[in-house]
């Protein structure tokens, strides 16, 4: 069998059977989760199964006569990490601590002017929170308002200290992807092989803004839909409505929009100038996207570590 990547070029519009396995389909699921140190359960596995699409009871069969596979208190791992089990147990705490602090604060960013949709991503998505993480958002803005929306967005989860700055990190949000509505489809971003990319899209649960979110995901389930044979299934029971603020945010636009072109422009020069800077620091500048439609900022970008441990599973 050709390695993953070739078959992705040659085979994207095939049946997937053409390039996986159940076994391989499986393996590669659990060893892209092990990038993580967590071990899923079977309704896990069925969920996030990566190139494939198959019954719990397929699964669960599998997963028994696979070999390098171990099990305990209901979680699968690759064998000789059974000790994840009781740091996912101890995560679980951390996750429920951040899930009840982003939704508290939520409401700064329905304030923020010309945000359309923000979402909880990476390790609150997962489920995976270490005692110091952070809380990730991705956020959708109004087109050709992205840099306003994110100024604002920076000032007001600032003023009440809930913004990531410096080493002030844990329990605070991370404001490092935003894309505008013109620039929905992250397929456009991602690798030639890009498994860390898809699994972003399909844990993304969203805060607020149901409705820019439905967009999002019809933008989305054709380039993932390789990656797991199904469509991204919609993750909305966290969105919440505030009503009060939406119509503050609206007086607010309303009166932003008098600047007309000359605002935008001039708070992408002011904060793009700083960013440029900090982006010649990195030696790996392949997590950065800096443009009109896109601003992502990852000082690290593991993706093609993740693509590497996925086609591991899968050898030629």
């Amino acid at each position: 069998m050709h390695s993953i990547v070739k078959e992705y070029c040659m085979h994207y519009t095939k049946p997937v059977k053409e390039v996986l396995s159940l076994n391989q389909a499986t393996l590669a699921t659990l060893r892209y989760f092990d990038m993580l140190d967590f071990p899923l359960t079977l309704a896990e596995i069925e969920e996030f199964l990566y190139g494939w699409s198959a019954p719990r009871e397929a699964i669960e069969e599998c997963v028994k006569n696979l070999h390098g596979i171990g099990h305990k208190d209901g979680f699968y791992f690759l064998d000789g990490r059974e000790e994840l089990v009781a740091l996912r147990k101890e995560r679980e705490k951390n996750t429920h601590r951040l899930w009840k602090t982003a939704a508290r604060w939520s409401w700064i960013t329905a304030l923020c002017p010309f945000v359309n949709m923000v979402a909880v991503c990476n390790s609150l998505a997962y489920g995976n929170c270490k005692a110091e993480s952070d809380i990730d958002l991705f956020i959708i803005t109004e087109d050709k308002h992205l840099y306003t929306a994110r100024f604002f967005m920076k000032i007001l989860t600032q003023l009440f200290c809930k913004r990531v700055h410096h080493d002030k990190i844990t329990g605070r949000f991370c404001l490092s992807f935003f894309v505008s509505e013109s620039a929905l489809d992250l397929g456009k971003l991602a690798h030639p092989f890009d498994p860390h990319l898809a699994y972003f899209a399909r844990t993304m649960t969203p805060l607020l803004g149901k409705r820019t979110y439905l967009k999002w995901l019809e933008e989305n389930d054709k380039w993932t839909f390789f990656y797991f044979k199904r469509d991204l299934a919609p993750r909305t029971s966290k969105i919440r409505i505030y009503p009060v603020f939406a119509a503050i945010k609206f007086i607010f636009e309303s009166i932003l929009r008098l600047g007309g072109r000359f605002l935008e422009n001039w708070l992408y020069d002011l904060q793009v100038k700083k960013d440029n800077l900090r982006k010649k620091t990195l030696k790996d500048q392949s997590g950065v996207v800096i443009t009109k439609s896109v601003f992502k900022f990852h000082e690290q970008d593991p993706r093609a570590d993740f693509a590497k441990r996925v086609e591991s599973a899968n050898p030629a």
